[in-house]
């Protein structure tokens, strides 16, 4: 199975994408599908965001629903439902998950963990990083999860402008490669620029330092200075 640990986005996706039609899947039905096209595929899909990987994906489930099929063979009266995902390149060229998975760049528990959501709550966004095991600290204010997705949005929108990713090296098997923050950069500079920008949510100014590097070290351990 394959694991994404190249940079997002980047052309290492695409050359990873044409290495595996090269090398081929098990069952041969990468044969059939367009190299360039393929590779750019998942080229596209990993510049995404998560939260449109994730909608990209929901989207692609629905599409390829098999539906469910009911089968018990000891107990007649027993029912054991089975879902069936139907994976294309288009709708004249099936494909097995192998290939499918590969021309995403994706991993298999990726794809069950949305597909998982997709069941259980339908299609709305996940939370990402340890949003909803958050605790709530409490010092002067509440760490909630409004407070927690606040800082987890803001650290990535800091890293996407000022960020550098490291294509050689990895979080885990799912999130995406680390990212440097410039040399310069400190803790305290990013959570006083996070105080500073701050004009609606007055609530937020209440964060303490502490509790602002706990956040990004739990949400947003992927960036790193």
């Amino acid at each position: 199975m394959y694991v994404n640990n190249n940079k997002k986005g980047g052309s290492t996706e695409y050359q990873q994408a044409i290495n595996f039609l090269e090398r081929g899947c098990h069952c041969g039905c990468s044969a059939n599908v367009p190299m360039q096209g393929f590779a750019k595929t998942r080229e596209a899909f990993q510049a995404l965001s998560k939260p449109e990987q994730d909608a990209f994906l929901m989207a692609q489930i629905k599409a390829m629903d098999g539906g469910s099929t009911s089968t018990s063979r000891r107990l007649k009266r027993k029912i054991r439902s089975h879902k069936k995902t139907f994976y294309n390149w288009d709708h004249n060229t099936p494909l097995c998950q192998e290939t499918y998975l590969n021309m995403l760049g994706i991993g298999r528990t990726y794809l069950e963990n949305i597909r998982n959501h997709l069941i259980n709550n339908g299609l709305i966004s996940r939370l990402h990083g340890n949003i909803k095991r958050m605790p709530q600290w409490k010092t002067k204010m509440v760490i909630d999860h409004n407070v927690a997705t606040a800082v987890k949005n803001y650290l990535e929108n800091y890293a996407e402008i000022h960020g550098s990713p490291n294509p050689g090296r990895s979080v885990n098997r799912i999130t995406q490669s680390v990212i440097f923050l410039p040399v310069e950069t400190t803790y305290k500079s990013v959570y006083q620029n996070f105080l500073a920008g701050l004009e609606e949510d007055i609530h937020l100014k209440f964060l303490k330092y502490d509790a602002f590097r706990k956040l990004w070290h739990q949400l947003t351990p992927e960036i790193q200075l």
